[in-house]
């Protein structure tokens, strides 16, 4: 039987990132920026993300921040998971794992509503099916003008016994 642990997934400052993996996303998220709030999603090539992909989630705004619809779902994305969301909106989510979809929603319509990066850390339990596991996760607005958020691109890395060993 796995071992109870309690939820303790926090907002960190980016300058804490920990995981390789994490911190390789910012850095490329930083430099496409060109000086803009965030870069556009066409500005981050296949090329550059081919380092972090396995680990990369990609969303499509929809309906102005009201759903957002999984595009690209990297296959760590899908381990931690237990499934693959690639072309679910966070609706058909909620209704697989009640709760799920909605949660995830409020952290994307937070990085869509402030238009800023947003680090997370810690251990995570989802009630629906009681998966559990130690995460650092990086959310990151995407769009090609100033001041509109048309994708969120997220990079996470994921662990199920131990956080030193993230994946």
């Amino acid at each position: 039987m796995a071992k109870k642990r309690s939820v303790t997934t926090e907002r960190i400052a980016l300058g804490e990132l920990k995981s390789p993996v994490t911190c390789k996303g910012l850095d490329l998220w930083q430099r496409s920026s060109c000086g803009r709030m965030f870069p556009a999603r066409g500005e981050l090539s296949a090329e550059a993300l081919s380092e972090i992909m396995r680990n990369t989630l990609l969303l499509k705004v929809v309906d102005g921040g009201r759903e957002f619809e999984c595009r690209i779902v990297g296959d760590a994305i899908v381990v931690a998971q237990g499934a693959s969301f690639k072309g679910m909106k966070l609706s058909d989510i909620d209704e697989m794992l009640p709760g799920y979809g909605t949660m995830l929603k409020g952290i994307y319509r937070y990085v869509y509503d402030h238009q800023e990066a947003l680090a997370l850390r810690g251990w995570f339990e989802r009630r629906a099916d009681n998966r559990s596991f130690f995460h650092e996760t990086l959310v990151l607005p995407l769009g090609e003008r100033e001041n509109d958020v048309d994708h969120i691109m997220v990079v996470a890395v994921h662990a199920f016994d131990h956080a030193d060993n993230l994946r």
